[in-house]
């Protein structure tokens, strides 16, 4: 009888571990739900500086190391460097859940910096415009404030979703 009352006490004793248990979990997990809640996609792109990531765009996918992060575009070097604009980014893969929330120092330059330096280097540059096929190659013409002129055409930094070269402009 003493065995079916120790067997009892120590069941009961597990369930209420168990459950405590499960508890603390469910605690734990609303403590980073809430905490992934003030999270951007921004620091988790810098979590991954180094990395290598593939961002998936509305007509391809493009896989390279996160060499750079600026206003609004993140830059990869892979078989070549692209300077992604945010906006044109459908979905991203990453290999770590590190965010980084500091902003590095040269993080306020974004597309116009970028085709600025491709520009001064002479750099061949292959333009992607969003719901356009094909990309426009060429040397840039002329970088204004909002817009480059490329192979005879105009090109609003809005329309623009990535940008493709041999080089890293902030390299």
């Amino acid at each position: 009888m003493d065995d079916r009352i120790d067997a009892l006490l120590a069941d009961i004793e597990a369930a209420d571990s168990a459950a405590q248990t499960h508890a603390r979990r469910g605690e734990f997990g609303d403590e980073v739900a809430g905490q992934a809640a003030e999270r951007t996609l921004l620091e988790r792109l810098r979590g991954s500086l180094g990395s290598t990531v593939q961002v998936t765009m509305s007509d391809r996918d493009i896989t390279g190391t996160v060499c750079f992060l600026g206003r609004d575009i993140v830059v990869l070097a892979g078989v070549e460097v692209s300077a992604i604009a945010l906006r044109a980014v459908r979905g991203l893969r990453l290999p770590t859940k590190v965010h980084r929330f500091e902003a590095g120092g040269l993080e306020r330059l974004g597309m116009g910096s970028a085709l600025r330096r491709w520009s001064a280097a002479h750099e061949e540059v292959s333009i992607d415009v969003a719901d356009r096929s094909g990309a426009i190659r060429g040397r840039c013409a002329l970088v204004a404030a909002d817009y480059v002129e490329i192979a005879g055409r105009i090109i609003p930094f809005a329309a623009i979703s990535a940008i493709h070269a041999r080089t890293n402009p902030f390299g």
